[in-house]
Formats: structure tokens, sequence, C-alpha cells
């Protein structure tokens, strides 16, 4: 069966109940949440995505936690996505991001431990109607209480506990230049789609690839997860 056959089979799925009415499916994520994870409190619902949030602070700093679902009633799916944001900046963006600080990513590839899925398992794919659209959304809560809650404590014994995130947030703490103009550096450099010459974010970068210990991927980050500890530097009043 292809991936267009396998789709159409979920989304013309036939059961007795009655069509989804506008506001039903909030009502029923809410009612998810606050029995599988009520500690995430909804937040708001724009440009079609519910979000519920929840907030933790490690080492002094607010670490704010998303969890995401896009619902799409005219194609009859849910696009779910896991975030932990410690820049506020970050905290409407609906970009993903793989960086260390910053992470943002799709909850069935966390579910699936692959970056790339087939069409018809990308997607939480419902049929309109009340009982098999409940059905899909208790499984997106309990995927979302499995895989994103160990991500998120990952993250957090991260921020907790990582030598590099330490050494790149004492850099940080100890910075006394002027935000305004090195968030101007920063931005131009980036507009420029070129190298970041930027001399604080060299020194940055080199302190953090001198931290011992660290894996061969995590060191390919160090680049991106300097240029978001100095945007959170200037972004922090």
């Amino acid at each position: 069966m292809s991936w267009y056959s396998k789709i159409n089979a979920k989304i013309e799925m036939k059961d007795d109940s009655p069509e989804l009415r506008r506001g039903q499916v909030k009502q029923i994520l809410i009612y998810g949440f606050k029995r599988e994870l009520p500690e995430f409190d909804f937040l708001e619902y724009r440009n079609g995505c519910y979000t519920f949030k929840n907030s933790r602070i490690i080492n002094g700093r607010n670490i704010n936690e998303y969890l995401h679902i896009i619902f799409a009633l005219k194609d009859r799916n849910f696009s779910c996505s896991v975030a932990s944001r410690i820049n506020k900046n970050y905290s409407g963006s609906n970009s993903y991001n793989t960086g260390l600080i910053n992470p943002h990513i799709n909850l069935l590839v966390l579910k699936k431990g692959a970056g790339v899925i087939p069409a018809d398992e990308a997607y939480y794919f419902h049929n309109g109607r009340v009982k098999t659209t409940t059905k899909i959304i208790e499984q997106i809560v309990n995927d979302f209480k499995e895989f994103g809650k160990s991500f998120l404590q990952k993250q957090a014994k991260q921020y907790e506990k990582s030598d590099l995130l330490k050494a790149g947030f004492d850099f940080i703490k100890d910075l006394e230049i002027d935000k305004s103009k090195l968030n101007d550096e920063l931005k131009k450099d980036k507009n420029s789609a070129g190298r970041i010459t930027s001399i604080t974010y060299l020194k940055l970068k080199e302190e953090l690839q001198s931290v011992k210990g660290i894996d061969r991927e995590t060191r390919k980050n160090i680049p991106k997860m300097t240029y978001e500890l100095l945007e959170f530097y200037c972004g922090d009043k």
C-alpha cells in the first residue's frame, strides 16, 4: 500500500460519532493534559497551534518548556513538537532547533528516534469525528508523557550539570560589554550569511572548544551554541 493510500485509510476511517464542533479539540486536549500532564498549563491558541507550558528554575535561570499541538481539520492531522527555551525571544518560534540551549523537536521524531519519517507516519491523522479524534489525542498525550517529558528531563539535566553549558554561562555572566552593540554585530554577521567575526563570539567559541570530555556530536554544535548564548546575553535584562 502506498503512503497516500495509508493516509487516506486513516482520514477516511468511519465511526458512529458526530463530526467535531468548533472548540471541541481544545476541550479534549485540556482534559487529557490535566489528567496525564498536570504540570503543563494551557497557555494559548494561536495560528492553529495549541500550546501548553511548564516552567522550571535551574541554577537560578528560568527554563520554559512547551508542548505544541498544531491541529488541521481540513487536512485531518495533528503536528506535535516539544521545546525547551531559555531565551524568551524563542518562545513563540515555530522553527525546529537541534541546538543545545533552545531545542525544539518534533514529537514523532523523538518517538521513532529518526530524523527522516515516511509521510504516512509524520503526523497524527484523524477523521474529523469525535470518537476517533479523541483516541488520537489520547495517543498524543501519552506520547508527550513518555517521549516528550523524557526529552525535557534530559535537557533539564544538561542545564544543571553540563560542563560545556556551565562554561558558557560563566563566560556571559562575566561579560561587561554593550549589549546593543554586540547584538548589532551578531545580526550583521548573520544577515550577511558569512562567517561570524565578532571578537566576543570568537573568544567564547574558543573557550567552549577547550572544554574537555565533549563528544564529537556535541562539539559540532558549539558554534551554534556560542551564538545562542550571546543572543541570550543580549536579550537578558
